[in-house]
């Protein structure tokens, strides 16, 4: 008997001990799972009670009955344990990667709106995150929660978002972004202003784009959108490059051409507006031809007068030489009224349709008398003919102080100047104070000379004849108006023409 004493003592001491940490850990579980019905099941085992009644004669009559229910107990607690701490936070994942832990949901997506709204005042437009943000349930301590502050710091390290913006398409194909609506249709106004600003409003019958242009609300990159100006300016070019030349002494627009391996049409085409025969040193002249990424079409209706050309009828003469041609009747233009509808892209002409036209004056033919006889040989004859009609102005001699080494003969400019012998052309161009000048070798040491032409007909080589038209009266190089300026040179040295002519 007194071992069965000692046993139950002990017993009761592990009972005492067990109790304890029964209590512990029972009103852990209960505070935590206040919500669940687990706290029914702890209050039909009144566990305490079997415990603590210090009346009760303890006896363990079945061990086996006493270990099932030992555990039993073990069980309900650390059940009642796992239901306390088990998903009580959530996982905040962007793009599938876990950045924060937070205590509900909705926390999160009040720090995610706030932080959309930031966004949105910051660009003065709507944002979209581009991020895929979800949730996961997970098991988590108190310290690794984060709010407020902290949690919107960590969700703006991951986040990326896109701005709503105003993207023109010219057939369905992106060529330039604005901030918003009203920006894209100023840069459209502004590109059609530059285009159509040759043409006249009021013949506008119709104005369109060539392309399909559309105006589209997207979500977008901030870093796509430019500024209007330069919007415009490369819509109207085509590219954003800029290359230019600066003008130095002794260039023109055919050695820049050269020197860029660029056309001639496309220089000009780069410069509209700027005059290709008179560049000056120092001015800059772009090099990158324009090509528009939208063109605005126009079609005008427009009334005119047109020109219709007449007829040329031939005469022959035995009294002109072969190569020689007089007008007997000189012809007239006819007129017509003509309505049309004219096409232009970018105000270039590119099109013309014809509506109606109407006759107002018919043309009247020009008459033309050609030469059957043989022309005189071409060669020197010895004397000379006078080489235009018109009055003598200035003779041979000493002229203002100075020597005068032929006769100026006064003549409307365009009057026909002749070879005034058979010969050969030995000079036909520009020369100093004789501007336009012709220089005629006759043989025998004679060389005639014709200045201050405005037209020259023959070139270096030719083979003329006595009375053949070689030029016509002008007011080229130092001369004081219209007329012919002709000299008769004997071997080098001037002689007096008066003395030759008859």
């Amino acid at each position: 008997m007194g071992g069965d004493g000692e046993y139950q003592k002990k017993l009761k001491q592990y009972y005492n001990h067990l109790n304890k940490k029964a209590s512990y850990w029972l009103n852990k579980s209960k505070e935590a799972i206040s919500s669940l019905k687990l706290n029914r099941i702890f209050s039909k085992f009144n566990i305490k009670q079997i415990f603590s009644d210090k009346k009760s004669n303890i006896k363990v009559v079945n061990k086996k009955r006493f270990i099932i229910t030992t555990v039993a107990l073990v069980a309900i607690c650390i059940i009642a344990i796992y239901f306390s701490f088990a998903n009580n936070a959530f996982a905040v994942l962007v793009n599938g990667v876990e950045v924060a832990k937070v205590k509900d949901t909705k926390i999160a997506e009040e720090v995610l709106s706030a932080l959309k709204q930031g966004f949105e005042e910051m660009n003065d437009a709507a944002v979209e995150f581009t991020n895929q943000i979800s949730y996961k349930k997970i098991n988590a301590s108190k310290k690794e929660l984060l709010e407020g502050k902290d949690l919107e710091e960590q969700l703006k390290k991951h986040l990326d978002y896109e701005v709503k913006c105003a993207v023109i398409y010219a057939d369905d194909k992106p060529i330039i972004t604005l901030k918003n609506k009203a920006e894209a249709e100023s840069v459209l106004s502004a590109v059609e202003e530059y285009f159509i600003k040759s043409v006249e409003p009021e013949n506008i019958k119709e104005k369109s784009y060539a392309e399909k242009v559309e105006i589209r609300e997207e979500f977008t990159d901030i870093s796509n959108v430019i500024d209007i100006e330069d919007a415009k300016n490369y819509v109207i070019k085509g590219t954003s490059e800029v290359r230019v030349h600066k003008v130095e002494a002794g260039e023109s627009f055919w050695s820049i051409s050269r020197k860029y391996n660029i056309s001639l049409d496309d220089l000009e085409k780069a410069n509209p507006g700027t005059n290709p025969e008179r560049i000056q040193i120092g001015q800059e002249l772009n090099l990158v031809v324009p090509k528009p990424l939208i063109s605005i079409k126009t079609v005008e209706e427009a009334t005119y007068i047109e020109k219709i050309p007449y007829e040329q009828k031939l005469e022959l003469s035995s009294s002109l030489y072969k190569d020689q041609t007089q007008v007997r009747i000189r012809g007239e233009y006819g007129e017509k009224e003509v309505k049309a509808e004219i096409i232009k892209i970018n105000g270039i002409e590119s099109d013309r349709i014809l509506l109606s036209e109407k006759v107002i004056k018919e043309p009247k033919a020009q008459i033309l008398v050609k030469g059957t006889k043989e022309p005189p040989p071409k060669k020197g004859t010895g004397t000379f003919s006078s080489p235009a009609r018109g009055t003598i102005t200035s003779r041979y001699g000493y002229r203002w102080g100075r020597q005068h080494n032929g006769i100026d003969i006064a003549a409307p400019i365009g009057t026909p100047v002749k070879a005034a012998d058979g010969g050969e052309v030995i000079f036909a161009g520009t020369s100093g104070s004789y501007g336009k000048l012709i220089k005629i070798d006759h043989g025998a040491g004679f060389v005639t000379y014709y200045g201050h032409l405005s037209k020259i007909n023959v070139k270096v080589g030719d083979k003329v004849y006595k009375g053949q038209t070689i030029g016509a009266v002008g007011n080229t190089g130092r001369s004081t108006g219209p007329h012919l300026h002709f000299e008769i040179r004997k071997n080098g040295s001037p002689v007096n023409p008066s003395k030759y002519l008859p």
